[in-house]
């Protein structure tokens, strides 16, 4: 049996008129047009599902059995098509982010809320991950994408960077070094304790690099996880940690000295991770169209110089 959904409809539209000439109408068909469809129909199920007489028109029982299905068949129709039509025009629907830590505070808050504003019916989802769990949420497509660093050559995953970021160091308050000088080298950090991040972090990917870089290796005395962790040790005269100067405004400096490091200067690159092939919903789109306005936004509102690293905290 194959029914379409034209007769469908036009057996719908007779199931509620008093007469062909009305079923005819109200979809726009003219009398003899919508009676051929009718016929067609009959023919294809074998039966009659309608007594026509000179008056009235009316169902005969297995007309009034099919009509029944046949309406929420087609109200369910109906419905499946509205849900996407509202996914199509971002009405609704789910993107799933997975960020770094850094960018948690920073970034996310704002697609949040632009998304919110613009968009009130998607849902948000945010998994806050170290840089390398990052990608293999992206990978395994528990998030629709990532916004973090690259770590390296991979032919599944996309990297697209959105924003530099430059590394600064802090130093306990009173450090002789941080106080004497306005910008430090590699070379004059080797010898003092180093507060460094665990080797799946994007910090400790790109502090690595640039000290590799310079032929140096840095004298860590303690490893940790999280930016305010790092702060804390910092704050207790630990020892000395580099962090990402964008993320620098969700933290508390209390008591620390921010200082530029150069020769060579270190900066990461953050952007997109997505899958590659992965098809891109609508929600997903949302995201990154609000995302690559609020990275677009921040390069613009960037202090030029160094003055946000020259600025002592106390």
């Amino acid at each position: 049996m194959n029914l379409t959904l034209r007769q469908l409809r036009a057996f719908t539209a007779g199931a509620r008129a008093a007469s062909f000439s009305e079923a005819a109408r109200a979809i726009n068909l003219t009398q003899p047009g919508y009676s051929l469809i009718i016929r067609q129909l009959e023919d294809e199920v074998g039966m009659k599902l309608f007594d026509r007489t000179t008056r009235r028109l009316a169902l005969t029982p297995a007309g009034h059995d099919f009509a029944l299905r046949v309406e929420k068949i087609l109200a369910d129709l109906d419905n499946a098509c509205r849900d996407l039509d509202d996914l199509r025009l971002r009405r609704r629907g789910k993107v799933t982010i997975a960020v770094l830590p850094s960018t948690a505070s920073t970034f996310v808050p704002k697609v949040v809320q632009a998304l919110a504003r613009d968009h009130p019916g998607l849902t948000v989802s945010i998994l806050e991950r170290l840089a390398a769990p990052l990608i293999e949420s992206v990978s395994t497509g528990e998030a629709d994408f990532g916004f973090g660093i690259s770590l390296g050559a991979d032919d599944e995953i996309r990297f697209t960077p959105m924003v530099h970021d430059r590394l600064v160091g802090l130093f306990p308050m009173g450090d002789s070094l941080a106080t004497g000088a306005t910008d430090l080298s590699w070379r004059q950090l080797i010898t003092r304790p180093y507060v460094c991040f665990v080797d799946n972090t994007s910090l400790h990917h790109h502090v690595d690099r640039a000290a590799r870089e310079s032929g140096l290796a840095l004298n860590v005395v303690s490893e940790v996880t999280y930016m305010t962790t790092a702060v804390s040790l910092v704050q207790a005269g630990i020892g000395f940690t580099i962090l990402p100067e964008l993320a620098l405004g969700s933290l508390n400096l209390d008591g620390v000295i921010l200082r530029p490091i150069i020769d060579p200067p270190a900066v990461r690159s953050i952007g997109t991770i997505m899958r590659a092939g992965r098809v891109k919903t609508p929600a997903t789109l949302a995201a990154l169209d609000a995302l690559d306005r609020i990275c677009r936004e921040q390069a613009g509102r960037r202090p030029a110089g160094r003055s946000r690293a020259d600025t002592a905290h106390s």
